[in-house]
């Protein structure tokens, strides 16, 4: 195999880094230059990456462009998955705001960069690029994609984040009854600061809840928007095109039936020239007949 071939992660950095209407063109480059060196294995792995769409395009330029603020965004939602374990309702709250501001700014970015790229980004677009990134907040997988730019399509987490630890306490396995033993003055009060306690962090688990439910809702109501809105536009283009085939077939259907009547007027035309040649025909022969006969007289 020859040392001159580049590294396969160097390959794949490269070709998501391209515009994806060049992205083939690179690709089968590469599988053609590994295959002349005889690397089966890498050109086989090259040829099967596949070509990402521009929302990923946009999201892998963006990872190359300011990683640290995706790192920062990434470190919010490891905190947000602290605080929903720990049941922290106001931190919570405080950290969703943050995530909000700071995928709002990032899809800016990627917006901001696709117009420096001479792409323009509609609402759709900008709305996956905002999905993709609160996936990639809530799914390692797909965090470990965007940070290392090789998303090759938008990304949605419809979960609730991370599963919630439970924040009562087990009784001791070891616990036995002790009816026959008076309880004591102090033990009232202290059951009833475990009570409060438990109240308290029962309370805090359901606010982490009700504000992960709530941001999945959210999530799903911009995907059923968009969906509503992807589904008007396809209607009305289906309606447009189909008037515009009635247009067409109106307009060939009379069309036909002009080339059919010229065709039958052309058809009596040469009957006529016909006819009218032969009457000169015969005229020219009773012409002739009638010149014969003065010159004979004379």
């Amino acid at each position: 195999m020859s040392e001159d071939l580049p590294h396969i992660d160097t390959v794949v950095d490269d070709l998501y880094s391209l515009p994806p209407t060049d992205f083939v063109s690179h690709r089968s480059a590469y599988v053609a230059q590994f295959k002349k060196a005889g690397d089966k294995a890498g050109s086989k792995r090259i040829g099967a990456l596949r070509k990402p769409t521009v929302v990923a395009w946009l999201v892998n330029g963006l990872a190359r462009r300011d990683e640290s603020a995706l790192s920062e965004l990434f470190e919010v939602g490891e905190q947000l998955e602290r605080a929903q374990q720990r049941g922290d309702g106001s931190r919570l709250r405080e950290l969703s705001t943050a995530r909000s501001t700071s995928i709002r700014a990032l899809t800016d970015k990627a917006i901001s960069l696709g117009r420096e790229l001479g792409v323009t980004v509609g609402d759709n677009a900008a709305r996956e690029i905002g999905n993709t990134l609160n996936a990639a907040m809530a799914d390692s997988e797909i965090r470990d994609r965007v940070r290392a730019g090789r998303t090759v399509t938008a990304e949605t987490y419809s979960g609730f984040g991370p599963a919630l630890l439970s924040l009562v306490p087990e009784p001791p396995e070891d616990e036995t009854e002790t009816d026959d033993v008076p309880d004591t003055a102090d033990d009232v009060p202290e059951s009833a600061a475990e009570s409060d306690q438990l109240r308290e962090a029962e309370q805090n688990r359901l606010v982490a809840e009700l504000d992960a439910a709530e941001t999945a809702f959210d999530t799903a109501r911009d995907a059923a928007d968009t969906a509503d809105s992807d589904t008007e536009r396809a209607a009305s283009e289906r309606r447009s095109a189909t008037g515009e085939v009635e247009r067409i077939e109106a307009e060939l259907e009379a069309a036909k039936a002009r080339a059919k009547a010229a065709r039958a007027a052309e058809r009596t035309s040469v009957a006529q020239a016909e006819s009218a040649a032969e009457a000169l025909e015969a005229a020219k022969a009773r012409v002739a007949e009638a010149r014969a006969a003065v010159e004979k007289s004379n």
